[in-house]
């Protein structure tokens, strides 16, 4: 018996149910392509929170800040794009602490409370802390010990080292909190706190860009005695892709002369 083949208007429908099924294909695809490609853009993004720190960080400052600068540098040497939002120092910390909020914030001391709640990145740079004092009623003490009689002024929320912090929260050391450096250099140039914590670049700068700071700036000087040479870092949410973003930086921190680029933001 002889086998027919199919009619032309059979042919026809196969035709059409072939090129129906390639066409699902190629929009399949394309929905795929398209519902990937915004995804792989995030990832490519690392999102941090900030304050106004000049030298190191600052919205209206040139490159966002000598710290920015440097962060920015390492994310891209790696192909990562930066994204820094700024905030007073309490909201940027609240803000990375909050369910899906940003991937870290920075500048930050390195201490036990931060380690604890957060990842900590390689180093982006050092710069010393200490206190600001009056010329005129300069404070020698060789341990916080001889410090028990004076008025220590220190920024709410920020970590200053590990043993000041302490005594200053149980009371053996008299401190006194103000929301900003600024503030604090303005009481010690009044009189009403004896020293005030500040890291030195961030010092010299406030004396040197703020006109309110210009007449009390010649009474002011950074006390000899250094308190610790800080190593400044990212503190990272602690979850899969904060590591995964710590070990990025610190990939993309070799690549690139961190020291280099802090100098010259710092002019030194």
């Amino acid at each position: 018996m002889t086998r027919r083949g199919p009619t032309p208007s059979t042919e026809n429908i196969v035709m059409r149910a072939r090129l129906f099924a390639i066409a699902a294909l190629f929009l399949a695809a394309a929905g795929s392509i398209a519902a990937t490609a915004p995804a792989a853009a995030q990832e490519k993004v690392v999102r941090l929170t900030s304050l106004d720190w000049p030298p190191f960080s600052g919205e209206s400052q040139k490159d966002q800040g000598a710290a920015v600068a440097v962060v920015r540098a390492a994310f891209a040497a790696v192909g990562y794009r930066l994204e820094v939002s700024f905030f007073p120092w309490n909201r940027a910390v609240a803000l990375v602490k909050a369910d899906g909020g940003p991937d870290g914030y920075f500048p930050e001391y390195d201490g036990g409370e931060v380690r604890q709640g957060f990842h900590l990145s390689v180093p982006l740079g050092t710069s010393p802390l200490g206190f600001a004092e009056r010329s005129a009623a300069p404070v020698a003490w060789a341990s916080l010990d001889d410090l028990k009689a004076k008025r220590i002024g220190v920024v709410d929320g920020y970590v200053n080292t590990d043993e000041l912090d302490a005594r200053i929260a149980d009371g053996r050391l008299q401190g006194e909190t103000a929301p900003s450096d600024l503030l604090n250099l303005k009481k010690l140039a009044a009189g009403r706190i004896d020293l005030a914590v500040i890291d030195r670049a961030v010092m010299n700068d406030l004396l040197r860009t703020v006109p309110e700071l210009k007449a009390a700036a010649p009474t002011l000087r950074f006390n000899p005695a250094v308190l610790e040479d800080k190593s400044l870092h990212i503190a990272f949410r602690k979850d899969a892709r904060g590591e995964a973003m710590a070990k990025l930086f610190a990939e993309g921190l070799a690549k690139i002369d961190a020291t280099l680029i802090l100098q010259q933001a710092l002019g030194s």
